[in-house]
């Protein structure tokens, strides 16, 4: 349990409060505390921070990806599902196994008949 709180909120840091922190970071940079004042106001600043900031996580992640492999990018786990249900791709597999099976028997005799009769007409 504890490790997967520890991987949550480390996905957290590296997903959300990084590009958020560098967003608010780099507002800071451009325009100053009014800047970071006016993005406040707007009706989703936490998404705009994020936004603003995704660039430079993105080289942040990177970067410590290098140093320690999976830190920078911290692994997700997946749920996976296989479900078998194939009952009517076998039958047309097989249906289409047949058929071309039976043209291909249907060209041969067509093919066996044109070699027989041109070696009739064949003189020595």
């Amino acid at each position: 349990m504890a490790k997967d709180q520890l991987r949550d909120f480390h996905l957290f840091a590296m997903e959300s409060a990084l590009p958020f922190g560098i967003g608010i970071i780099k507002n800071a940079k451009t325009g100053g505390f009014q800047k970071i004042m006016d993005v406040i106001k707007l009706k989703d600043p936490f998404s705009e921070f994020q936004a603003d900031g995704e660039t430079s996580a993105k080289k942040v992640r990177d970067k410590i990806d290098q140093l320690i492999p999976g830190l920078g990018y911290p692994v997700v786990s997946v749920d996976v599902t296989v479900e078998e249900n194939y009952p009517d791709y076998e039958s047309n597999d097989t249906d289409s196994l047949v058929s071309t099976l039976n043209r291909i028997d249907r060209d041969l005799d067509q093919l066996r008949r044109m070699i027989s009769n041109d070696s009739l007409n064949i003189h020595d």
